[in-house]
């Protein structure tokens, strides 16, 4: 059973609400659309020296900028790990299981608004991040329907989160108030499978 909640504030400062309650330091995570680089900043902070950030981003400035931002912050280079790729690669350079995994879905933001994510290699990035998901680990979804392509998107997103199984996966779709059709919306999926022991409680 999918779960809905209406909130008023930022969807971005709900995801990274429920990624705090996840990630410790020394987890590994994946910013599987590297923007610029805002998330990924967030992830690295979240997982500290002893943890790995692993990034995607098919456009080479979306990964240029998610670097600066890095470096900026001070954030050791074998903290993480950029590729220029699509996000439906990730399992080629990912072998360890990841505690969280976001997407912010769309286009750069102040870049060309004409390259955007592609429906087809982002379902195939969320079953990648699906199967690198820890036990008590959390997939957050980013989706905008309101640009061109957008909707298409986000229609297979919706139609991927209502095959996963209700007892491996907890999801939950969060609406802003008095939200329209157009208005962006966030995915969560908790890995609340049972074989590895008591995943966490989502807020």
């Amino acid at each position: 059973m999918i779960l809905e909640k209406s909130i008023e504030g930022s969807l971005l400062l709900q995801a990274h609400d429920l990624i705090v309650d996840v990630l410790e330091h020394g987890d590994a995570a994946v910013d599987a659309t590297l923007g610029n680089g805002h998330d990924t900043l967030f992830l690295a902070r979240c997982v500290g020296r002893a943890g790995k950030v692993f990034g995607f981003d098919v456009q080479q400035a979306a990964v240029g900028n998610a670097g600066k931002r890095l470096d900026d912050a001070g954030v050791d280079s074998c903290c993480y790990a950029l590729f220029c790729e699509s996000h439906a690669d990730m399992a080629l350079h990912i072998t360890t299981k990841v505690k969280a995994v976001m997407f912010n879905l769309g286009y750069l933001p102040g870049g060309d608004k004409k390259i955007i994510t592609q429906a087809h290699s982002t379902v195939a990035a969320l079953s990648a991040a699906i199967e690198s998901l820890s036990c008590g680990g959390i997939l957050t979804v980013m989706c905008y329907p309101g640009h061109d392509g957008g909707a298409d998107e986000a229609d297979l997103v919706t139609n991927f989160v209502d095959e996963l199984d209700e007892e491996d996966w907890r999801v939950t779709r969060y609406n802003r108030a008095e939200a329209r059709a157009s208005t962006p919306y966030l995915w969560t999926i908790l890995n609340v499978s049972q074989k590895n022991g008591q995943p966490p409680s989502e807020g």
